[in-house]
């Protein structure tokens, strides 16, 4: 165990704040390190002469910010992407780089401007407006709106019915119900072994074992699922078979059957994260369509559309949407019905189809200006994907090509803030853009950074050693 006391004399505000702010502090600076065992909340309690409760709050707080993990029967640890310290998303945007690369998300349009302006005034006339500003029942959402999402699902490759649908408040909060609703605290889940952050943070609010499991081309290996499920008690599957990020991954067909059949046997959750599917226009059948019974599929506006509708559509197996009613009740009772109209609007009327073939488009002038500014290097993307995947050369780490990107103005995300438990991590980099960066030649200098440092050698400090 390391012998860790924070010093936070001289730090202002709450104390269990100023706490995870020195730890932060001490990764960075190396005085504790990826791996290291800290004190129990009662022994640092103890030493800082403080109450149990103030250091559980620090080290929630810690947890929330990915600097550790906290593992039943074995104790906390400090994560091996903990120097990342992801803490800044939406907490203090002084915080952020004058180029964003390292956040996906769609790319503002007039054109979507325009469709919310309209869907606006065209809400504010009909006769439902009434409606559409009380608690409603059932909790899960309107029929209208569900019957919308249905149809939407369905482009999507899944094919479901609308009372087996609940509207949320994007992927994120549908994610949140199922872990709410189905799980126990230290029950293990297993995901591809490289996977969103925010999958990371969902399971460790909930106190879940996350697992990473190999992947190859074609996504999550059946036999290392195989292998997990013999050797643990799995309860959950937690998998984004399109656009994978950071891999970029499209799982075949074949493989989704395969993978759901290992998920039979074993009779696991399938918890299906499609979010970004809506960017395929021939999207291979969903995971979820070939274990019903048994599969919770979700998918959002957020990645595809607009992140400020906050609106998602989750698919249960027949029969058993009320099952989620725990996880939802525990969040919010019900989706905001004014987003859920829009949605449903611009689903029946053809509008969030316009919005995505029009993100699909941007992106593809995108990638057309990262493939001639990064003309030379390997990296792996897809034509309308919101990120691409660089592996770096050789004398590169990904952690000091970060640190050389920030200090020329331009975020970046290692590899290491996908990586889950204490897996290694490949000294690789994701590229976001997306709206992060609506500007294109404030991108096109994003890009121009990263080629200018992929040319030339690490500053001594951040050579392979």
């Amino acid at each position: 165990m390391t012998e860790w006391k924070p010093d936070i004399a001289s730090r202002r505000g709450r104390r269990y704040l100023a706490i995870a702010d020195a730890l932060a502090d001490d990764i960075k600076n190396g005085v504790v390190r990826p791996g290291d065992r800290l004190p129990t909340h009662r022994e640092l309690a103890y030493q800082m002469g403080l109450s149990v409760s103030t250091v559980s709050k620090a080290y929630a707080e810690a947890v929330r910010r990915q600097l550790i993990l906290s593992e039943v029967g074995r104790g906390t640890f400090v994560m091996p992407n903990a120097w990342t310290d992801l803490s800044h998303i939406g907490v203090d945007s002084r915080q952020i780089e004058p180029i964003d690369l390292s956040f996906n998300c769609p790319v503002p349009t007039p054109m979507l401007l325009e469709a919310v302006s309209g869907a606006l005034a065209t809400i504010s006339g009909c006769e439902r407006i009434g409606e559409l500003m009380h608690y409603q029942r059932p909790w899960i959402g309107l029929a209208a709106h569900r019957e919308a999402a249905a149809g939407w699902l369905e482009q999507r490759g899944l094919r479901t019915s609308p009372e087996n649908i609940l509207i949320t408040h994007g992927a994120q909060h549908a994610h949140a119900i199922i872990l709410s609703s189905l799980l126990e605290p230290n029950q293990i889940a297993v995901t591809e072994e490289l996977t969103d952050p925010g999958i990371k943070f969902l399971t460790a609010n909930r106190s879940l074992q996350l697992k990473g499991l190999a992947m190859d081309r074609d996504g999550l290996l059946p036999d290392a699922l195989e292998a997990a499920c013999r050797t643990m008690k799995v309860r959950a599957l937690i998998t984004v078979p399109n656009h994978h990020s950071p891999t970029l991954t499209i799982m075949s067909a074949e493989r989704r059957k395969a993978i759901a059949e290992v998920a039979r046997r074993y009779g696991l959750i399938i918890i299906e994260d499609d979010v970004y599917g809506p960017f395929l226009e021939n999207p291979p059948p969903a995971l979820s369509s070939f274990a019903p019974e048994q599969s919770f599929y979700f998918t959002s506006f957020s990645k595809s559309i607009v992140p400020g509708l906050r609106i998602g559509f989750l698919a249960a197996p027949p029969g058993r949407v009320e099952e989620l009613i725990p996880g939802l009740g525990a969040t919010t009772w019900m989706a905001s019905l004014i987003p859920a109209e829009i949605a449903a609007l611009w689903i029946r009327d053809g509008t969030a189809d316009r919005l995505v073939a029009w993100q699909r488009q941007e992106m593809g002038r995108r990638h057309k200006l990262a493939s001639q500014i990064l003309d030379g290097f390997e990296y792996t993307s897809l034509p309308t994907s919101l990120h691409l995947w660089l592996p770096l050369p050789d004398a590169w780490r990904a952690e000091g090509f970060v640190a050389q990107a920030r200090a020329r103005g331009l975020a970046v995300t290692p590899a290491e803030a996908f990586v889950v438990g204490h897996l290694a991590a490949p000294q690789a980099i994701r590229i976001s853009l997306g709206g992060a960066t609506p500007s294109r030649s404030e991108l096109q200098r994003g890009l121009e950074i990263v080629a200018e440092l992929l040319r030339q050698r690490p500053a001594a400090t951040y050579l392979t050693l």
